[in-house]
């Protein structure tokens, strides 16, 4: 039985906090696994937000880039008026510009619920499972080899390309430098920082202030 893609994205973002210089510096990684292995089993509204935490910076990171390759699109195209609406040239910009559009609408609604803390029946998930995660994560011999890691991006670019075949959204999504498996990682701890619980538990203001001065040297 394949495991919930919430898992999925837990896992790429807990491999990038442990493969990360300004992260790495706290030595954080197992007292936050700790923590979260017992916040888990006290309270449960730790493991929905933490869920819902997941699934907004997948929606953001996704919207994000599909308004930028939707803009770089129109910026490349032409277009005439007809009945009231665009038509973009050439056709093909015009199929994916709507196609683009139709994501973002989808991924708006999906953030508009999950702003109201509330999840769908694919997302729910009990405390005992994501208990299993994060014991098998916490581990001292736990690490993702390079068909592991493969195996979740695979996972991650199936979801996201979800209803979305256009070629240029594609591209950007597997980008290594500014995809969207970087633009989780970020995302993530940003819709964490205000939880002042999850904040925490993960010292998300104090990694983003570390990682804005790591860049600067």
């Amino acid at each position: 039985m394949a495991e919930p893609f919430i898992f999925v994205l837990f896992k790429l973002v807990w491999q990038d906090l442990l493969e990360d210089i300004a992260y790495d510096s706290m030595k954080k990684s197992w007292q936050t696994l700790q923590i979260l292995i017992d916040q888990n089993k006290q309270h449960k509204q730790v493991s929905q937000d933490l869920i819902v935490a997941l699934e907004k910076c997948f929606n953001l990171s996704l919207k994000t880039i599909a308004e930028k390759c939707r803009d770089d699109l129109i910026k490349n195209s032409t277009f005439t008026q007809y009945r009231g609406a665009k038509i973009y040239k050439p056709i093909e910009n015009d199929t994916d510009i709507k196609n683009l559009e139709n994501k973002i609408n989808l991924l708006e609604k999906q953030l508009k619920q999950l702003n109201t803390n509330r999840l769908d029946n694919s997302s729910v998930i009990k405390p005992d499972q994501l208990h299993e995660l994060l014991i098998q994560l916490s581990q001292p011999n736990y690490q993702h080899s390079p068909e592991v890691k493969q195996d979740i991006n695979n996972q991650l670019f199936k979801q996201a390309e979800k209803d979305c075949h256009v070629n240029i959204f594609k591209a950007t999504i597997r980008d290594q430098k500014n995809g969207l498996h970087k633009q989780i990682f970020y995302n993530f701890l940003i819709v964490i920082e205000p939880n002042e619980q999850l904040n925490r538990i993960f010292n998300a203001g104090t990694y983003l202030i570390l990682n804005h001065v790591q860049k600067k040297i």
